[in-house]
């Protein structure tokens, strides 16, 4: 029979990997991100954030689901550029690995492709997810950010809007902080 309690050495070890994973970088240990990589995660973070909040949204009768996908379609290079150079600058990290586990995986295979559980732009979006999944979620505030997805989905408004909007909104990128860089840096 299994118990369903967690052993004390299995929790700390837990905790350790977490610490492990979610920590940024030491100061110093990676290169800040240019002015064009920021931007860019904002643009993952506000696409992101909206995916949330569309999430949360629904459950007080606001559907902002349809507008989005308008919304991603009417600026789908953008953001497909946006995360492909963000991902490119995660994966180009120096990734912090415990003794531990490099005693345990006999070392980083070269080559490798890193999986999901590991790789660095799949848990940035893990954090992203974590950091807007929860929030203020009353009718009035999904009026108005299905209002702002309506006007970012019309062809009409250029792609200096949707960056306008994803500045005024996410103002110090979760990047910045991975990397422990200063923002604007």
């Amino acid at each position: 029979m299994t118990s369903a309690v967690t052993s004390p050495a299995r929790g700390v070890g837990l905790g350790a990997a977490l610490a492990l994973v979610l920590a940024p970088l030491p100061a110093g240990a990676a290169p800040c991100p240019d002015a064009a990589t920021v931007q860019a995660a904002r643009l993952v973070e506000f696409e992101t954030m909206m995916m949330d909040v569309s999430v949360r949204c629904t459950h007080v009768g606001v559907t902002i689901g349809n507008h989005l996908g308008e919304m991603s379609a009417a600026h789908v290079t953008m953001f497909t550029e946006a995360r492909d150079r963000v991902a490119t600058f995660l994966r180009s990290l120096p990734v912090p690995v415990s003794p531990a586990a490099q005693a345990r995986s006999g070392g980083a295979r070269a080559g490798a492709k890193p999986s999901r559980r590991t790789d660095p732009f799949d848990r940035y979006l893990t954090m992203i997810g974590n950091q807007y999944g929860a929030g203020i979620t009353t009718l009035q505030r999904c009026r108005a950010f299905d209002a702002i997805v309506v006007s970012l989905s019309e062809r009409a408004n250029t792609d200096r809007l949707l960056t306008m909007v994803s500045e005024s909104l996410i103002g110090v990128t979760l990047l910045e902080a991975i990397v422990n860089c200063p923002p604007g840096k």
